[in-house]
């Protein structure tokens, strides 16, 4: 197989693909963009990354940037080991709309609780929106019986939530 390069930096959303691939040991190199140095503004970074930002992932002849295609794809490349469900199955579904909701959905959101402005209507959204997809969770895990990729990427996301002090309290461990 040829070497997965992940191309991240920790304060970025290439968190979700780094653990991804830190919790299931998938051998990978990683290099660091140093945002704040501009690394990802140097022209041979374009070459990866045609808008320049992080992450990206280089797997032979493929370049895959975003990071939910990125999840997706190693996702797809160790299924066995991720505990990727088959495509068209209902797990499978289950998985698309999490990682969709989360960042088409909610992650616009915590962005706009960086200003003090929405930050309050933006958590309260946030807190019901989680309430909400909450019925759409599988026990023990997020897809079921197995520990999977969405259980790690959900983890990442809410983790960043709690980290910025966002985290809806009323949701609790009950929901979520």
């Amino acid at each position: 197989m040829p070497e997965i390069i992940h191309y991240t930096n920790p304060q970025s959303r290439a968190m979700r693909s780094q653990m991804l691939l830190d919790a299931f040991d998938i051998p990978h190199r990683q290099v660091l963009v140093d945002l704040h140095k501009g690394d990802a503004r140097k022209p041979e970074y374009a070459q990866i990354h045609p808008y320049q930002r992080v992450p990206a992932l280089r797997h032979g002849e493929t370049t895959v940037i975003e990071s939910g295609a990125i999840c997706l794809y190693l996702g797809d490349l160790f299924p066995e080991k991720m505990n990727t469900p088959k495509p068209g199955t209902p797990e499978r579904a289950r998985l698309y709309e999490w990682l969709f909701f989360l960042q088409s959905t909610l992650e616009p959101l915590a962005i706009k609780t960086f200003s003090p402005d929405t930050k309050d209507d933006s958590v309260r959204e946030i807190g019901e929106l989680l309430a909400k997809m909450s019925g759409r969770l599988q026990t023990p895990h997020m897809l079921g019986k197995k520990f999977s990729l969405l259980d790690v990427i959900l983890f990442c996301e809410l983790t960043w939530y709690r980290m910025l002090g966002i985290y809806p309290q009323e949701i609790g461990r009950a929901h979520v």
